[in-house]
């Protein structure tokens, strides 16, 4: 059995897209059972009405399609709060920590042109203020 270091990505995308499919399946669910309310063939001037028990037959399958698209909503609101938490605590996986040594380089290199930029403006304005002084 060999290690796959993309096995975790694998697993979240797929965690995201089954969700995004219930997301998409249960609200195209909903619409099917929206209510279309047709002319009366007896009088065209009146809508047809449905029963009482197909009414509530359909709202208790649009309650359960929208509970539905609810705890998907959240476990992706979940997923996205575990990523954010993994990136600030530096526990993403080998193919984001590639870049971590370059920026930690850069960021010191940085650090030193502003430190040397800093030195150089105090130094050049204390010889402005010791030369106003002079005069």
């Amino acid at each position: 059995m060999s290690y796959d270091p993309n096995a975790g990505y694998r697993a979240l995308q797929g965690r995201v897209t089954e969700n995004l499919d219930t997301l998409l399946k249960r609200f195209e669910a909903i619409s099917q059972l929206a209510p279309v309310r047709k002319p009366s063939e007896a009088n065209p001037t009146q809508m047809d009405e449905k029963d009482r028990t197909q009414a509530a037959a359909e709202a208790y399958q649009i309650e359960t399609h929208a509970s539905s698209m609810i705890r998907a909503a959240e476990d992706l609101s979940a997923l996205t709060r575990s990523l954010k938490e993994a990136w600030l605590f530096g526990q993403l996986g080998s193919g984001f920590e590639a870049g971590a040594t370059q920026s930690d380089e850069d960021a010191r290199i940085v650090g030193e042109m502003f430190k040397d930029a800093t030195v150089k403006a105090v130094k050049v304005g204390g010889e402005e203020e010791g030369g106003a002084e002079k005069r």
